[in-house]
């Protein structure tokens, strides 16, 4: 077992270590595991824009697929205040405007604001998650916070290239569970808390 500290370290490496074109190929899987999920019932999916530069899963495709296939959702994604540590959401169309923040990262600057109950299904970033459905991120506690604006009911959808592990050894009564975790090979859906 190891602490959210240590996995972090792991796999930032871990995934920064992936060739482009073995990115790339779990990128497709991704994708094609992605549409397996239902959005039916979606009004409203939250989405990251990835940070190239940590290897994020590429969102883009995910995003073409269900403005191509679903056009009555709406995509939302979000601005980040690193002052409070909490999130603006805006929907994502034609009109949405992107600035790259101090830290590098693509952000809406304005935009049709969504309020976090009117969400949905968050597609979540993570680093490596367990087979509890408790993630490791950045350790900012965003997603966290974001989380507890919403509905009980929210589908929290984390993406990952890699498989789960056992168990995160320091996780605590912050922490939200995902429902669901979209790896290459497989999607893992977790009981409700």
């Amino acid at each position: 077992m190891k602490s959210k500290e240590e996995l972090r370290l792991e796999y930032k490496v871990k995934r920064c270590q992936l060739s482009l074109a073995i990115e790339t190929t779990l990128n497709e899987m991704l994708l094609t595991q992605f549409m397996k999920i239902d959005l039916s019932k979606v009004g409203f999916l939250h989405i990251f824009i990835p940070i190239e530069k940590y290897h994020e899963p590429n969102t883009y495709d995910i995003i073409n697929y269900i403005q191509t296939f679903f056009p009555q959702v709406k995509i939302v994604v979000s601005r980040s205040n690193f002052d409070d540590y909490s999130m603006q959401h805006y929907v994502l169309d034609e009109h949405t405007i992107f600035e790259k923040n101090s830290w590098g990262i693509s952000e809406p600057i304005s935009g049709v604001e969504v309020d976090p109950s009117a969400i949905d299904m968050i597609v979540v970033p993570l680093l490596v998650f367990d087979l509890f459905g408790y993630r490791v991120g950045y350790g900012k506690g965003f997603y966290d916070r974001f989380f507890s604006r919403c509905k009980a009911d929210v589908q929290r959808v984390g993406l990952s290239f890699f498989d789960p592990i056992d168990l995160i050894s320091d996780k605590n009564e912050h922490d939200v569970k995902l429902t669901e975790a979209v790896t290459p090979n497989h999607i893992y859906h977790f009981d409700k808390e």
